[in-house]
């Protein structure tokens, strides 16, 4: 998976972390996450460097030196609204975290996220979920609603993965999203790591 963008959800309260399966089929996974959990994020995802180590760094020099090295990252489970993590270590150690941590700790070093075919199931929403091409073509005769023979399906392959043309898709996409796109319906006031 990797990390395609953190936002804001429609109403501008809460952040939202969106992965995305790759290479394919290309499922994406909406997180619900905390203020200070996606400040971390995006500070990994620009490269930034505080002055004073953060606790994501913090946590990397002491695997650092104890002669370890963080090989990948697996989401395993979605209960109760929550997603959970392991951070799977080079000498097959595994640590549960939460999803937010790992994902930080994954982005800086470009380790590898994973995630268990029953969470994606669970908590999966299409990557394409309405037509942001701005064309009328629904209006045609015989012309159907993007993904309604299969709203789950991705999208067809075509081509190189323009990333800011996604990222603007996202942002689009969040201006006009409810809860309700998001999920189960779960209550989204239940931590950091809800869905």
């Amino acid at each position: 998976m990797t990390v395609v963008a953190v936002g804001m959800d429609p109403a501008g309260t809460q952040p939202v972390l969106l992965l995305r399966e790759v290479p394919e089929p290309r499922r994406q996974l909406p997180v619900l996450i905390g203020l200070p959990e996606a400040a971390a994020i995006e500070l990994q995802r620009q490269g930034v460097d505080p002055p004073r180590p953060q606790t994501h760094d913090l946590i990397r020099n002491v695997v650092a030196a104890f002669g370890r090295r963080l090989q990948r990252v697996r989401i395993t489970a979605l209960r109760d609204g929550i997603y959970h993590a392991e951070l799977q270590f080079d000498d097959g150690t595994a640590v549960s975290s939460r999803l937010t941590d790992a994902v930080a700790l994954a982005v800086r070093d470009s380790i590898p996220i994973e995630a268990e075919e029953d969470v994606l199931e669970a908590g999966a929403a299409p990557v394409q979920l309405l037509d942001l091409t701005g064309s009328d073509d629904l209006d045609e005769p015989g012309a159907e609603e993007p993904g309604a023979a299969d709203p789950d399906a991705p999208p067809a392959a075509s081509g190189p993965i323009d990333e800011a043309a996604e990222l603007e898709e996202l942002r689009r996409f969040l201006d006009i999203a409810t809860p309700e796109d998001f999920g189960t319906g779960e209550d989204p006031g239940k931590g950091p790591d809800a869905p």
